[in-house]
């Protein structure tokens, strides 16, 4: 199986998660989102063990939605400076660990997840993306799940979990969202 981390998803849930109490270096700089994106990613490590993994990271600058219609997630609040801070820290450690990271330019990493589970999809093979991410959901199905993070583990994710959490089928997660 291809296990496909949605990289951003787990920096934030991570860097959120200390937000009460933010977890500091000796140079008063946060660094919750990096402590605790690598406690998960050594954690997922240890329970599964995955011979074929890669980290999905959003492309560094505007994507083609951006270009298409400017004021894509326009109304978003901005994230936090040291949220973003932790990024090419993370994106380091990754390097040096030898850890895949798969980005390309105009495109966020919603788009190579999708792209890679159709791959394993047509090739029957399985893949799982590890995500909170909701928009996601719409790929399970055929070979496709998601294992998403909670506390005791990840829970896993497939067609009868979407309809029982949701009470729509992946396939119609997008307009059920919108």
């Amino acid at each position: 199986p291809l296990y496909l981390l949605d990289g951003y998803s787990l920096i934030y849930r991570s860097y959120f998660a200390f937000m009460r109490r933010p977890l500091m270096n000796q140079d008063g700089k946060n660094v919750s989102a990096t402590f605790g994106f690598f406690r998960t990613l050594f954690s997922f490590f240890d329970q599964y063990s995955p011979d074929y993994f890669a980290v999905v990271l959003d492309s560094k600058g505007p994507t083609f939605r951006h270009e298409q219609y400017p004021e894509y997630k326009a109304t978003r609040e901005k994230a936090p400076d040291e949220l973003h801070a932790a990024v090419p820290v993370i994106e380091e450690v990754l390097d040096v660990l030898r850890i895949p990271t798969l980005r390309k330019d105009g495109f966020e990493a919603d788009d190579i997840m999708a792209t890679l589970a159709a791959v394993c999809r047509a090739d029957r093979r399985d893949c799982y993306i590890i995500t909170g991410d909701k928009d996601l959901l719409q790929l399970v199905g055929d070979h496709v799940w998601v294992l998403k993070p909670d506390k005791s583990g990840y829970e896993k994710i497939g067609p009868e979990e979407v309809l029982q959490d949701w009470g729509v089928r992946p396939d119609q997660i997008l307009d059920y969202l919108s």
